[in-house]
């Protein structure tokens, strides 16, 4: 989970049982100035996706699975798809339950397990036991 941890901290990802905002990204302002050229006036902002591990990573997974359910219900589209370790798809079922899903992952040794709905995404790498879920940027 240290490689995993090192390339999300590279990312600005921060962890989400971390307090404050250790990892920012740098954004681009527009120029106060109107018809003025935007300069290298660059500033932080924070970061606002996060990851977590081991149960809590189970939990956003049962989470993911009950919003997709909710969602489907009302007539909205989402998905359950697999990545195997060649990069080739499988679609997963969503409807069986997170201990289902965790099991084929297993079985079937993904390496990421995607699910996701209208405006949110959940992704999880099952062999790491890590996971993030949150709603796509706007």
């Amino acid at each position: 989970m240290d490689e995993f941890a090192r390339m999300m901290s590279m990312e600005g990802v921060r962890p989400l049982d971390s307090t404050g905002n250790k990892f920012r990204r740098v954004v681009k302002r527009p120029s106060p100035v109107p018809n003025q050229p935007s300069g290298p006036s660059l500033e932080l902002e924070p970061c606002g996706h996060a990851w977590v591990a081991g149960k809590r990573a189970r939990t956003a997974l049962e989470t993911a699975l009950e919003r997709l359910a909710s969602e489907i219900r009302i007539g909205r589209r989402g998905w359950a798809t697999g990545i195997l370790q060649d990069g080739r798809t499988v679609t997963l079922p969503a409807s069986s339950g997170a201990a289902s899903l965790l099991g084929t992952a297993d079985r079937q040794s993904l390496r990421l397990m995607i699910v996701g709905g209208e405006g949110w995404t959940f992704v999880m790498h099952p062999l790491m036991g890590v996971a993030t879920l949150d709603d796509d940027p706007a």
